[in-house]
């Protein structure tokens, strides 16, 4: 029995208790049960207040409840008796007590009859429901070979190579088999969110010609043992059915876990129904499970051996090539202003964007130009759509109090000024004090090219900048805002990578709970701290000049700042940073 269900029952168990010993508390009295010798003595002594005379489901028999007089208390009663009712009533009329005699409740009688039934059937249907629950919905979609193929999908060209020779095994296995070579089994296919895993999956099936059977992990997890493995086999089988087939099952480590001694048990019958059915077909069968996830350390050994997933594929983000490619795919069909300047703009600027990061750019676009009666899709609502999806829409409406406002353009005054003194980090592209996202303002950098390692100084020079924005409130107001604790959070995310995952520290590891640690990663911080500060004090003249000017434009780009700062050209209007 798994954990959740023993805690179910033993709240359910709780509820009860609780449940009878509040109505055993507050229940009235029960009535006092009469002889019929007692009734007439009541009666003869003007004890009865009130009574009523209701008939029973047995012919002839009466029950007559009411309330009587008891040791000068009010008390409830009740009688059952074969007395005919004309007799009882004429004894109360006799003595003058108030009665009523009702008509029968038909509603009472048939609710008494039948709510056994009804409650026997109840419980029948719940158990026939749960033998029933695992094929009562299709958890998964077939698609009948579709129509998407490795045309379609652009920037992963490692990954399609890859996947290409499954392909071709699957249209023409005579080629392989002469030389014993066997199709692998399965594909598990790993790489950021957003990065064309799904996409790259339907070009197998397409390509292949194959019929595309797509699931998500969740839809095997369910409350009661078995349905999930159920499931699983049912797929299976329909693939079977309909071979040649891709399985598709997205998020897999949803399904797959890394198995414990405790753990779930609903989840490891389907984690071993899953083993047994990639187990139980051969790989001339023309049966192929392709999964994906973006956590591959979460799955359990048994899935990623050699007979199961024989083939992992990394679909990572898409460099530069890549992006231009994908933007290519999505551009197409579609009119574009300037088209391979604005290709190469975009790829250029859109640096660790996922493939399904660069189709919202081109929709947002699109969507932009349309509300503003556009004819083609321009250069600005290209890079307006790009920041969107990166930081987030602009809230121009939103209303800043004045000292509010001068705080966070001394804030982004902060963190430009710095990143204008660093050489190694990416260049400024614009610094904003409008409300963006969740932040009141942004100083945003922009990468130009993709960039897999970073030295320590790399990432000293990012602490430093993140300090910024502080050091700016301390320098010119003395005191630091909560606006600087997402500046503050991130700083500290560095320096624990630095310490616990990049051997960055003075010794070259740590525990994670040593107090050593601990202060190693305050002192990075610290000295991040102390360097922001002074470059703001030297450059306090040109903070101040800056913040000023984002007060009066709100957004400047990076030549409008350097214009501003070192050639004292005033801006006048905008212009775009034109990176190279």
């Amino acid at each position: 029995m798994s954990k959740r269900t023993r805690h179910f029952i033993a709240l359910f168990l709780l509820a009860i208790t609780v449940g009878l010993g509040t109505y055993n508390f507050l229940r009235p009295d029960a009535p006092e049960e009469l002889s019929l010798a007692e009734f007439e003595r009541s009666i003869a002594q003007n004890n009865i207040i009130e009574a009523r005379i209701n008939p029973t489901a047995y012919r002839d028999v009466y029950m007559v409840e009411g309330k009587r007089l008891s040791e000068r208390k009010v008390s409830p009663f009740t009688i059952t008796t074969h007395l005919e009712s004309q007799r009882i009533s004429a004894l109360l009329k006799k003595n003058d007590v108030a009665f009523a005699i009702p008509g029968k409740n038909m509603e009472a009688w048939i609710l008494s009859v039948f709510a056994p039934v009804l409650m026997g059937g109840l419980i029948i249907g719940l158990i026939l429901h749960q033998t029933r629950i695992g094929r009562s919905k299709k958890h998964h979609k077939l698609r009948q070979r579709p129509d998407v193929t490795f045309a379609n999908v652009a920037g992963v060209e490692e990954a399609k190579a890859e996947v290409q020779e499954t392909v071709d095994f699957l249209r023409n296995p005579a080629k392989y088999k002469r030389l014993g070579g066997k199709l692998p089994k399965g594909i598990l296919l790993v790489g950021p969110p957003g990065t064309g895993k799904t996409m790259l999956a339907k070009a197998i099936a397409g390509e292949a010609e194959a019929n595309f059977f797509s699931a998500h992990g969740s839809d095997f997890n369910e409350v009661f043992v078995g349905v999930g493995a159920k499931r699983i086999r049912e797929l299976f089988s329909q693939a079977k059915k309909n071979r040649p087939a891709i399985i598709f099952i997205d998020e897999i480590d949803c399904l797959g876990k890394k198995r414990k001694q405790d753990g779930h048990g609903e989840l490891q019958q389907t984690n071993n129904a899953l083993l047994a059915e990639m187990d139980g077909f051969e790989s001339s069968d023309g049966i192929i499970v392709v999964a994906a996830t973006n956590r591959p350390e979460d799955l359990d050994d048994a899935l990623m051996r050699p007979g199961r997933f024989d083939r992992k594929v990394f679909v990572p983000y898409p460099d530069r090539t890549g992006r231009r490619a994908i933007l290519a795919v999505h551009m197409e069909g579609k009119p574009i202003q300037d088209k391979e300047k604005a290709l190469d703009l975009i790829a250029q600027t859109s640096v660790e964007m996922s493939g399904a990061d660069l189709a919202s750019i081109i929709n947002e676009a699109a969507i932009l130009c349309a509300q503003r009666c556009y004819s083609e899709i321009s250069i600005p609502e290209l890079e307006e759509a790009r920041d969107k999806v990166r930081w987030g829409k602009e809230r121009k409406s939103m209303v800043l109090k004045k000292e509010e406002r001068e705080m966070v353009a001394y804030h982004e005054a902060g963190h430009t000024m710095i990143n204008l003194q660093k050489s190694l980090l990416p260049p400024l592209y614009k610094v904003s004090i409008i409300p963006r996202g969740g932040a009141l303002g942004v100083t945003t950098l922009m990468p130009t090219e993709d960039q897999n390692i970073h030295s320590k100084t790399f990432l000293l020079e990012q602490m430093v900048v993140l300090m910024g924005g502080r050091a700016a409130e301390k320098v010119f107001y003395g005191a630091t805002t909560n606006g600087a604790s997402g500046d503050l959070d991130s700083s500290r995310k560095i320096a624990q990578k630095m310490i616990h995952e990049w051997g960055m520290g003075e010794r070259l590891y740590y525990q994670p709970d040593q107090r050593d640690a601990e202060l190693e990663i305050n002192k990075l911080l610290e000295t991040a701290d102390r360097e922001a500060l002074d470059i703001i004090r030297a450059q306090k003249e040109h903070t101040h000049k800056l913040a000023q000017a984002l007060l009066k434009y709100e957004t400047l780009t990076r030549e409008q700042v350097l214009n501003l700062l070192y050639e004292d050209q005033e801006p006048t209007s905008e212009t775009r940073c034109v990176l190279n």
